[in-house]
C-alpha cells in the first residue's frame, strides 16, 4: 500500500526543479508520475530538421530519469507526455491512442474521484501533474515539502491505494 501525493507546476522549469529534489531525497523512478501536454516543452521535442541540440542539452531538464516516458494521444483531450505509474495506468487499454479517459487514469493512480476533474482542467490548460508514491508517513512530508519549497499549485495527498501492477 502506499499513498500518492501530488501537484501541479507552472512550466517545464519547476517540474524539472522538483523531480530532481525528488531524486536528490531518495525517491526512485518508478515512484513519480509526471502528465503534461505535448506542446513543445522539452528541449528534445523542439528539434527540427533545421536545429540539432546535442544529447547533453537534450537531458537539461532531468526528466529522461522518470519511468516509462512516453508521448500519447488522449482522444478528445489531445497529446501528452507521460512518465511513471501514471503512464501504466493510461496504458492499460490494448491500444495506448485509444484511452477513452484521462480522469479513470487519474482516479488509477490514486487521485480521489472528486479531484481528477480538477486536475485534468489545470493539465489541459498545459500545467504538469507530479504525483509522487509515498509508503510511510516521512515519505510524504519529504515530497510535501519538495513541493512546497518549489511553490507548486495545488498540493494534495488522497487515501492509501494497492501499488499498480
Amino acid at each position: 500500500m502506499y499513498k500518492p501525493v501530488f501537484c501541479i507546476c507552472q512550466n517545464i522549469g519547476q517540474t524539472a526543479a522538483i523531480v530532481n529534489n525528488l531524486k536528490m531525497a531518495g525517491f526512485s523512478n518508478t515512484e513519480i508520475s509526471l502528465l503534461f501536454p505535448d506542446n513543445a516543452t522539452l528541449p528534445s521535442r523542439q528539434q527540427n530538421a533545421d536545429e540539432k541540440v546535442d544529447a547533453a542539452e537534450n537531458d537539461s531538464y532531468g526528466l529522461e530519469w522518470t519511468s516509462k516516458i512516453d508521448s500519447l494521444d488522449i482522444p478528445g483531450v489531445g497529446r501528452f507526455i507521460a512518465a511513471g505509474p501514471i503512464m501504466v495506468e493510461l496504458c492499460r487499454t490494448p491500444e495506448k491512442d485509444q484511452v477513452a479517459d484521462l480522469i479513470a487514469a487519474l482516479i488509477g493512480v490514486g487521485i480521489p474521484a472528486h479531484e481528477a476533474k480538477h486536475y485534468q482542467e489545470k493539465i489541459k490548460a498545459g500545467r504538469t501533474l507530479i504525483a509522487v508514491n509515498t509508503a510511510t508517513a516521512e515519505t510524504r512530508d519529504t515530497a510535501n515539502t519538495i513541493f512546497q519549497q518549489a511553490e507548486a499549485a495545488d498540493i494534495s495527498s488522497s487515501e492509501e491505494v494497492s501499488p499498480i501492477v
